[in-house]
């Protein structure tokens, strides 16, 4: 099918939804506080326009609570602790929790230490990395993250091979620039991450073979440079994090994470950086962009939602997550996100 499907998909506004992701999260055990950022999380990804880890993650995260899987409320502890060096256990709650905690701290190690790193393990899957970038850099502090699967989630096949062996094992990073939006990059080392691979399936979009194996399996991107990533992902987020790492066992389906953050001032003036950092970006900017293309932009440049948002603003949901949200919202005894009729 092509992307024009007979399909009729869902829309809702973003206030309508934020609140029945709060009210779900605080259905699962999750406090008040952390509920309402998981509905940040999930709407500024909505807004941001990736909604493979917006609407369509909540009913995966709710079941993962009912099952026993995810533990909401949870927080993450720190079990060593060498000042510059962290290991903390997520403790079964969502990585979007964690890695928050877990920013905060490498941050202030950071801060105290110059650099310092911040692993992760035993926590549920985390959604999108930039979100802990971008709050680094605000502060001053460049971040590196890996993050792998624990060992589970194998969708993805080694160049040449055609069996499953990797998860899509994300990098990100983050550069302070002058002000927002910050230098910041976020992939999966597959060709596109799975939840953007669940949702053009969910929308009818045919799959390009530069994605995927005709066995439907994703491929890393960039051939061998992807792969290569790949395992570094598995060597620092997983192996070095205390996770487990891709083998023939099987692992619980967590996320292993490591943290890398550098306070810029200390290695020299913050300003006279990221006035480097935009003057370079200005002249990669400066170019004529192609015929039929929009302005040149850097990463980091994409929809700007900061802390708030437009309560109104439309969201379409694709019709396959519309149900599946209609499926918890019975589960959980609640109603539905208001809908908006019309397009």
């Amino acid at each position: 099918m092509s992307e024009e499907t007979a399909t009729v998909h869902q829309r809702s506004r973003a206030g309508d939804l934020h609140g029945f992701v709060v009210k779900a999260m605080a259905a699962v055990g999750a406090s008040g506080t952390d509920a309402a950022y998981m509905a940040d999380q999930l709407i500024a990804s909505e807004l941001a326009n990736h909604p493979s880890h917006g609407m369509r993650r909540l009913p995966e995260y709710v079941d993962r609570a009912l099952k026993g899987f995810a533990q909401p409320g949870a927080r993450a502890s720190i079990e060593l602790d060498t000042g510059s060096l962290v290991r903390m256990n997520g403790n079964g709650t969502y990585g979007h929790f964690a890695l928050r905690d877990a920013t905060a701290v490498a941050v202030a190690r950071a801060k105290a230490h110059g650099i310092a790193a911040v692993a992760v393990r035993n926590s549920e899957y985390a959604g999108r990395f930039a979100p802990f970038c971008e709050e680094a850099a605000s502060a001053g502090v460049a971040t590196l993250l890996f993050g792998n699967n624990n060992g589970a989630g194998q969708v993805v096949v080694p160049p040449g091979g055609t069996r499953a062996r990797l998860s899509t094992n994300p990098i990100a990073a983050g550069v302070p620039r002058a002000s927002a939006p910050h230098l910041v990059i976020d992939f999966a080392t597959s060709t596109v991450a799975g939840g953007r691979l669940a949702e053009e399936r969910d929308r009818g979009t045919e799959l390009s073979g530069q994605w995927v194996t005709p066995e439907g399996l994703l491929k890393p991107f960039g051939g061998f440079k992807g792969f290569g990533l790949a395992l570094l992902v598995e060597a620092l987020g997983g192996a070095l994090s205390g996770s487990e790492t891709v083998s023939e066992r099987k692992t619980a389906d967590h996320q292993g994470t490591l943290v890398v953050a550098i306070d810029v001032a200390q290695l020299r003036e913050l300003h006279e950086f990221t006035a480097q950092v935009e003057e370079f970006i200005d002249h990669v900017k400066s170019g004529e962009p192609e015929a039929g293309s929009g302005p040149i932009r850097v990463p980091g440049e994409g929809p700007s939602v900061g802390d708030s948002y437009p309560a109104g603003h439309p969201v379409e949901v694709n019709s396959r997550t519309w149900s599946e949200l209609g499926r918890i919202a019975a589960e959980l005894k609640l109603a539905m996100p208001g809908a908006i009729q019309g397009h």
